[in-house]
């Protein structure tokens, strides 16, 4: 074997190596809630000068993708949102975060997934008077209703249609049993 095709082959092997250390080293949460907890500590207080306390509320998986989302609370009552991503090693990494409650108490997200576009609707419904939400896309391209009204907390999510060119942004109305939207 010539000296070159030895390199070259070193080379490919060492590149592959380094590349297999990064992957796993940042797929590194365990499937499990203590992990997945004390991570999401970790990602949050980041250094920002105040401590964060998240409490994990629901992980669910976004259909049949690779995506899970966190629905978590914070001391002040706000809920927030973190997204893990399997890898091909059955770890999670976090890769975006975020929280402070709008409107009704509840927020949404448009997720990029590797099977498409998920909408995420979290929050809460302490006294249950919310009985559905309807998330309308600006552009009219789409809209789901989303009945919340048997959860204290919630994380729901939809997939939006492929070829929606503006998923984002979305007017939430809400409702009460009797149909009134909730000012």
């Amino acid at each position: 074997m010539s000296k070159k095709l030895l390199f070259f082959i070193s080379m490919i092997v060492i590149v592959a190596l380094g590349y297999s250390l990064y992957y796993f080293n940042q797929y590194h949460i365990e499937d499990n809630d203590l992990s997945i907890q004390s991570n999401l500590e970790t990602w949050l207080n980041r250094p920002n000068g105040i401590e964060i306390n998240p409490k994990v509320l629901k992980v669910e998986q976004l259909g049949d993708t690779t995506s899970h989302i966190i629905l978590f609370q914070l001391d002040n009552g706000n809920y927030g949102y973190s997204r893990l991503v399997k890898g091909v090693n059955g770890k999670f990494k976090i890769d975006i975060a975020g929280y402070g409650s709008g409107f009704h108490n509840s927020s949404y997200q448009v997720i990029d997934t590797n099977k498409g576009k998920y909408m995420i609707l979290y929050g809460g419904n302490p006294d249950f008077k919310i009985d559905h939400i309807l998330a309308t896309a600006h552009t009219g391209e789409y809209d789901f209703i989303f009945d919340v009204s048997e959860d204290k907390t919630f994380l729901q999510s939809a997939k939006i249609p492929t070829g929606v060119e503006r998923p984002y942004p979305v007017k939430l109305s809400f409702y009460d049993n009797d149909n009134n939207e909730i000012e």
